[in-house]
């Protein structure tokens, strides 16, 4: 019940109309602290592109996804869903998402699975020498029949 009416004051506030379980798509976006940025600048830096992969940590606050830090992976895939859930544990449950310098992909080494419902994905692009060249695109993978990746915005950070 709480849920709800939080859920409806939310979606009165940015105007929705109609509000619905989709909706709430609408109203997400992503935060990513300074250190996280550097994270991913550093990554994009030293691994190439096919290896650059790993882990975001951070918290949920309502609508909107804080990245704190990230973990990167190597390899060529992501790790089976039992070694994310152990992963999980180790960081006490705060993977919030997971980051790739490629779309996410479904099967196995993909992470388009059940453990990465409602997570956030991260595609980070682009050279990190020059500042603001990172290029970032954000996206919350849903599950409609099949997995997706449903593009929500970067919040702007105060100057």
């Amino acid at each position: 019940m709480i849920f709800l009416y939080c859920y409806k004051a939310i979606a009165a506030r940015f105007e929705v109309k109609n509000p619905s379980c989709f909706d709430i798509i609408y109203l997400m976006d992503v935060f990513i602290a300074r250190e996280a940025e550097a994270g991913l600048r550093a990554a994009s830096l030293v691994n190439p592109a096919e290896s650059r992969r790993g882990l975001l940590l951070g918290h949920r606050r309502g609508p909107r996804y804080f990245v704190a830090r990230i973990f990167p992976l190597g390899g060529r895939s992501f790790p089976a869903a039992a070694r994310l859930r152990k992963l999980d544990g180790l960081f006490d449950g705060r993977i919030i998402g997971f980051y790739a310098a490629r779309n996410p992909k479904p099967g196995p080494g993909g992470i388009l699975q059940p453990f990465a419902f409602g997570k956030l994905f991260l595609r980070v692009s682009g050279p990190a020498v020059r500042p603001g060249r990172l290029a970032v695109r954000a996206g919350v993978m849903e599950y409609d029949g099949r997995f997706f990746l449903s593009p929500i915005p970067l919040a702007r950070r105060k100057p």
